[in-house]
Order: structure tokens, then C-alpha cells, then sequence
């Protein structure tokens, strides 16, 4: 049962967010889709919750770069149809998560600080090398720096993400997918995401990241350095498919096993190399 002793604010500035968030007990939240589930079987209690909601600045893409500020949520997203066409991959992630009532409260902002391995916005935006700012004094970092752990963010006292920088990856192409138990509103077992640009068959650029086999998410830069200037061939994808299923170290939990999750990684690289070039 939720406590019904919890102070409510909504600030109407960043200034205002950042002098309530240094008081203890305190959470920020605008969608609320993870929060009120958590508070409904008592796993978290705040004292104070913050609804950002009233702060509000639009998305934009400034043409090198779509910017996603707090309180904007996945529906928003895909609702710039033209936009979204030069970020196909991020645009393939968003559709999948959770339910249409999930899209249009849930927020990209709140998906990255709950800092879930199982993520599918922060593996895509983590894979697409985007950046953090942080208010109230907007310094700005890696994501893929910012993420330490399960719930774990870099975030000092008074600090909270303000938005979202995700760099245009043009002339690449891209492949996503997740796996879970069904299709509707799906924590992944195990997810992929991919960025892969050619001359021809040979492998100029990849970026290859994978979700929910790892307290964070696992990337490897010295197999995507590996590939690169290499044809993409059999032989290739066998090799790097079987270092990734054996470097990775999931868990075992309720969804699945580790064992599972290891043979998942690897048909999952396999599936996408044989889709986007026909190999395997």
C-alpha cells in the first residue's frame, strides 16, 4: 500500500528541481512508470516526490544531433515521423517499448536514470554514442560514462539529467531486437542493437551493444576494431559471434538462465549479420 504521507511538488524550474532534490528522501519523476510500481509493492518509499512535469522544453534535432529533454516521451519521439527517418535504429527500439499507454507516459529521460541493464532506449542511445547533460549547472558526459550499475547514475547532491544528445549515424545500417517471454510489454531476456557501415563487404565502422547480459551495457571495442577492414564473411561472424557468447557473463534469474542468455547473444549476432548482408 502507498503511503499516503508523501509531500507532492512540482517545480516550475530548474533551480526549483535542484534545491528540492538535496532533501532526504526526495524522487524525481514524470511518467512515473516504473516509480508507481515500485511504490505499490512497497520495494521503494519516498518521502518527497518531484514532478518535473513542470519544466517543460520541446524536442528538437539541430541537425547534427536530436536533442530529447526531460518530460519528452517515447510517443513524442515517434511522432516526428520526419525526424525519426534519420534515426531509424533509436526509432526500431522505441517501438517496442512497453505498451502505447507505456509510450505516452513513459520518458527516454526516466528509462536511462533507472539505469536497467534490460533498457531498450539506453542500449540504443548507449550504442549511438549519446551524450548526458546535467542540470542545474549542464555539464555534460558520455551516457555509456554516466550509467555506473543497476540504478546507478553519476549524479551528485542537487543533480538531475536534464537531457539527451544523440549524434545522426548516417550511412549506416542498423538492427535491432529483443528477446523475452512475449511480446507484449517484454522485459528483454537478451537485446541487441547494431550500427554497421560497409564499402562494399568490407566493415568500415560497427557498433555492437547487447541488453540484459550484464550489470550494465556490453559493448567490446576491440572485436568491433577487429572487424573493421575486414570482409564480412562466414568465417568472421563465427569468430566474433563465439567471442562475444564467451566473454559475456550473464545471470541467472526468474527469465532465464545464463547458459541461455549466452547462446542468445550469439544467435542474436548471427540473425543480424545474415539479415543485413545474407552471411550465415
Amino acid at each position: 500500500m502507498v503511503d499516503v504521507r508523501i509531500s507532492y511538488f512540482k517545480p516550475g524550474s530548474l533551480e526549483e528541481i535542484s534545491e528540492l532534490k538535496v532533501q532526504e528522501g526526495s524522487h524525481l519523476f514524470s511518467g512515473g512508470t516504473d516509480l508507481f510500481v515500485k511504490m505499490r509493492y512497497g520495494v521503494f518509499k519516498p518521502k518527497m516526490l518531484i514532478d518535473t512535469k513542470g519544466v517543460r522544453d520541446d524536442p528538437k534535432f539541430d541537425g547534427e544531433k536530436l536533442i530529447i529533454p526531460m518530460n519528452t516521451t517515447y510517443s513524442e519521439l515517434l511522432d516526428m515521423g520526419e525526424v525519426m527517418k534519420d534515426f531509424p535504429l533509436l526509432e526500431d527500439a522505441m517501438k517496442e517499448v512497453g505498451s502505447p499507454q507505456i509510450r505516452n507516459r513513459g520518458t527516454p529521460v526516466g528509462n536511462v536514470c533507472n539505469a536497467s541493464p534490460a533498457g531498450d532506449f539506453l542500449l540504443t542511445a548507449t550504442v549511438m554514442d549519446a551524450d548526458v547533460v546535467i542540470a542545474p549547472k549542464m555539464r555534460k558526459m558520455k551516457l555509456k560514462e554516466f550509467v555506473k550499475g543497476p540504478g546507478i547514475v553519476d549524479l551528485k547532491n542537487g543533480e538531475f539529467l536534464y537531457s539527451i544528445e544523440i549524434p545522426r549515424w548516417q550511412g549506416y545500417e542498423h538492427y535491432f531486437e529483443k528477446v523475452g517471454r512475449r511480446n507484449a510489454m517484454n522485459i528483454s531476456i537478451a537485446s541487441i542493437a547494431l550500427l554497421i557501415r560497409f564499402n562494399g563487404d568490407v566493415v568500415e565502422d560497427v557498433k555492437i551493444g547487447f541488453g540484459s547480459v550484464g550489470p550494465r551495457i556490453v559493448m567490446y571495442e576491440d572485436l568491433e576494431e577487429r572487424m573493421k577492414g575486414m570482409k564480412l564473411n562466414e568465417s568472421l561472424v563465427d569468430e566474433i559471434s563465439r567471442e562475444y557468447m564467451r566473454r559475456i557473463e550473464p545471470i541467472t534469474d526468474l527469465r532465464a538462465t545464463k547458459r541461455y542468455r549466452k547462446i542468445l547473444v550469439r544467435n542474436l549476432l548471427l540473425k543480424a549479420f545474415h539479415l543485413l548482408k545474407g552471411v550465415v
